[in-house]
């Protein structure tokens, strides 16, 4: 069992570089798709909030749900749940808006797994590579006694590299997972913003309704 270990040992770094070749790979993949997905998905909230507003106060439902149409977000999303059920008892368009953000919060979380996991375990699959290396290295010197610290020397320089490497892959992955992440949580900020609108809005719609009953 040892010696097969051994053996296996012995292929050294190389085949760690190939694979973090391909995480590296994947890593760029993800942040593309994730770069695009979250750039299709941009909106001024602010903006759309002034004008949800002043559709909801002049109780233009129609238009509103028009207005959530026009761009395609997580935040338009949430609303148009909501308007589409503005209607119906609070407790109910709270419950179904809550749903859709779940959703939508799923759908901003899509594959950053992926890049949190290269970018904590790259540097650890680098320095597998490079012990690797290093193993080989000695094992040669053993065999080659002749060629003395340069064997070695020059076999822990290639080990080494796949350290570095790890590095080079785990530093951007780590970067673009935070950034993806604190983009996630500006829109689920804006979502939570404008839910509490259109809830505020139900309410008063239920307080108006009272007080036209009772007069």
């Amino acid at each position: 069992m040892v010696d097969k270990l051994l053996n296996m040992a012995l292929l050294g770094g190389e085949p760690i570089l190939y694979l973090l070749i391909g995480l590296s790979v994947l890593s760029i993949v993800v942040v593309l798709e994730r770069a695009i997905f979250y750039a299709r998905n941009k909106m001024d909230a602010a903006l759309f909030t002034s004008r949800l507003v002043a559709l909801l106060n002049e109780q233009k439902i129609t238009e509103a749900i028009a207005l959530t149409e026009k761009k395609q977000s997580p935040e338009t999303a949430v609303v148009k749940e909501g308007l589409q059920n503005f209607e119906k008892n609070k407790s109910v368009v709270e419950e179904l808006m809550s749903a859709q953000e779940m959703a939508q919060q799923q759908r901003l979380d899509k594959r950053l797994n992926i890049l949190g996991t290269i970018g904590s375990n790259a540097p650890f699959v680098g320095l597998l590579g490079t012990v690797l290396g290093i193993i080989k290295a000695f094992n040669d010197l053993a065999f080659n006694s002749e060629g003395g610290a340069s064997v070695v020397m020059a076999g822990i320089a290639e080990a080494l590299v796949a350290t570095a490497i790890g590095l080079i892959v785990a530093i951007p992955a780590v970067v673009f997972f935070n950034y993806f992440k604190n983009r996630q949580k500006q829109i689920m900020t804006n979502v939570s913003r404008l839910e509490n609108t259109m809830l505020a809005f139900i309410a008063d719609r239920k307080v108006t309704s009272i007080g036209k009953k009772a007069a």
